[in-house]
């Protein structure tokens, strides 16, 4: 049995994702099979070399993450991301957009209780 050895649990995930180096002149499409605070697994549509450290674009979550190479396959990449070098800056879209979901959360944990009866 294999021991996990990540710090956090990757969760499965299909997302759209551009790794992007060489100054960012260069760029490949890849697909996010899981993911977590530290680190994801690449998948690419063919062979594909990469850098050691590039930058990750994730379009759907808005987010772009400096990572580093931890391994790699023909067709796939373990990558971590460089927490480190992550800016603690949110853009006032992206701030908006979660004070909002994070009311629509609290609106939807009172129903919940409204509905199992516990109000």
């Amino acid at each position: 049995m294999q021991t996990e050895r990540r710090k956090h649990i990757r969760t499965t995930s299909y997302l759209g994702g551009r790794v992007a180096f060489n100054h960012l002149y260069a760029t490949r499409d890849c697909l996010i099979r899981n993911i977590s605070e530290d680190g994801c697994r690449l998948v690419f549509a063919e062979t594909t070399s990469l850098p050691e450290r590039f930058v990750l674009s994730i379009p759907s979550r808005e987010q772009a993450i400096n990572a580093r190479l931890v391994w790699r396959s023909d067709k796939e990449a373990g990558v971590a991301f460089d927490i480190a070098d992550a800016t603690k800056t949110v853009s006032l879209d992206m701030a908006r957009r979660l004070k909002k979901l994070e009311e629509e959360k609290r609106l939807l944990q009172i129903r919940i209780m409204e509905l199992s009866g516990e109000l």
